[in-house]
């Protein structure tokens, strides 16, 4: 034990309990939930200098700190412009889209990409709700656009499906694996 301390951590939808050396000494952390692989590798990073006795506690503490207080290296509207990216090319090869729906998953995943990104984090209380809100709403779009020319122009399951693929859980991780 390099820091000398007694933890468990436990995770349930946007909050993890730690718990430090008794049990009646809890704290409770929420926090929006979002995946930065860029802020992950250094706080990675930090973890192995510490482990390897590179740098002490509070040396680490403050660079986690600055690695909590950066700016994001991408503005929310580039993100939400791959989320629609993501779901274009989902379809075809997950879910099998035709030529026709990727246009239309562009837009929905761009939805969802609004949704998450921009609409989520103004709103605490929504920002729990927001994969259900997600769903429901490109999945209404999706039955809208395939009831279009009596259902034969648009796929209505490769619609649904492809344009929530980024809020799957777990999706995003194995495909970056």
């Amino acid at each position: 034990m390099i820091l000398q301390l007694e933890a468990e951590f436990q995770y349930t939808l946007g909050c993890v309990t730690i718990t430090f050396r008794n049990p009646l000494d809890i704290h409770v952390v929420q926090t929006q939930e979002r995946l930065d692989m860029a802020r992950l590798e250094d706080c990675y990073l930090v973890h192995k200098e510490v482990i390897d006795d590179g740098i002490g506690i509070e040396a680490a503490i403050a660079r986690l700190d600055e690695i909590a207080n950066r700016k994001p290296l991408r503005s929310p509207w580039v993100l939400v412009f791959i989320y629609g990216v993501a779901s274009a090319t989902a379809g075809p090869f997950g879910f099998q889209a035709g030529p026709m729906d990727i246009p239309v998953l562009f837009l929905l995943g761009c939805i969802v990409g609004f949704l998450q990104l921009t609409l989520a984090p103004r709103c605490v209380r929504y920002c729990k709700f927001v994969d259900i809100f997600a769903a429901i709403i490109t999945s209404f779009l999706a039955r809208m656009f395939a009831s279009i020319n009596g259902g034969n122009t648009f796929c209505f399951s490769a619609l649904a499906k492809a344009s929530i693929v980024l809020i799957l859980p777990g999706y995003t991780i194995c495909k970056l694996l």
